[in-house]
């Protein structure tokens, strides 16, 4: 389905009511192209998506209707070691270097664009170093092309500079003070970042926290009803060139919300979704959500074309 231009394209006006799904595609199983409780997805300049094939242990590399471009495994010595990993969150920077955490491992797993390992960050059995990682959830990528990670354990985003061709890391930047960071979302353009936190039961409440480039808070965002719809178990966040947030809300009913860079959010898809983990923009204004339990990957129109 093409999307067709209507009057002045360059207004990209959001839809306050809602947004359609235009289309879906995946199923349960371990196919080619099927997939099992997809987690994170991350989408480039190019259009391409890269889902964390969870139940499989997999990456599948799609374009946006859903053709399988390339698949990803990590080796392993013990082919059956694999189905007990935890891949949870994916990003993908402009020299092709993948980056796929591992809830299971506590690790982030670093491989060149043709899917070969290069190097491990972090990792329950490596005795790691205090620098390293903990426990490694959400993955981004920067507008300085770095990766950046919501450790959850450590409170903290840690921003990767790395070696395009060795992955091996340059420069490490903590940004500390979060109260167990979940994911997290940075817009190419304007730097800024979202990144959302849990919340537990003395009294912390699930929110998202809006950085500006030089990592300060300048918004928080679920908590206030005034502001908009308040969190309850917020999961895929992402966030476009206006400033705008979104954030999949697993409420009583599961759904996608917009908290606008100004005025009061709102949900825009409210229907059709068990247990959306994943959000990335892709490059024409569509939304892409991995719909974890239904097993796909659902296609939204968010914006009209630029």
């Amino acid at each position: 389905m093409e999307m067709e231009e209507e009057g002045d394209s360059s207004l990209a006006v959001l839809n306050p009511r809602g947004i359609d799904l235009i289309r879906q595609f995946g199923k349960q199983g371990s196919g080619r192209s099927d997939l099992t409780l997809p987690s994170g997805i991350h989408a480039t300049q190019q259009g391409q998506l890269f889902i964390v094939d969870c139940g499989n242990a997999r990456i599948q590399v799609t374009d946006p209707r859903g053709n399988v471009l390339q698949q990803v495994t990590s080796p392993t010595s013990d082919g059956s070691a694999r189905r007990c990993r935890n891949y949870f969150d994916i990003a993908v920077n402009a020299k092709g270097l993948i980056a796929l955490s591992c809830a299971a491992e506590r690790a982030l797993l670093v491989f060149s664009r043709h899917g070969r390992l290069l190097q491990t960050f972090g990792g329950s059995g490596s005795g790691s170093a205090r620098d390293e990682l903990e426990a490694p959830r959400g993955v981004t990528v920067t507008r300085q092309d770095e990766f950046l990670i919501a450790d959850i354990r450590r409170g903290s985003l840690i921003a990767l500079k790395l070696d395009p061709k060795t992955g091996s890391r340059l420069e490490r930047t903590v940004v500390t003070g979060f109260h167990r960071p979940y994911l997290v979302a940075a817009c190419s353009s304007s730097g800024m970042v979202a990144v959302s936190e849990r919340g537990n039961e003395t009294g912390h409440v699930p929110c998202i926290k809006v950085l500006e480039p030089g990592w300060n808070t300048v918004r928080v965002l679920g908590v206030c009803a005034g502001m908009g719809p308040i969190l309850v178990c917020p999961w895929g966040i992402s966030i476009d060139t206006d400033g705008n947030v979104l954030v999949a809300d697993w409420g009583e009913q599961h759904r996608v919300l917009l908290y606008p860079a100004q005025g009061v959010g709102w949900p825009i898809v409210t229907q059709g979704l068990s247990s959306p983990r994943g959000l990335t923009l892709l490059p024409e204004g569509h939304l892409a959500v991995s719909d974890s339990m239904h097993h796909c990957i659902k296609i939204y129109q968010y914006k009209g074309t630029h």
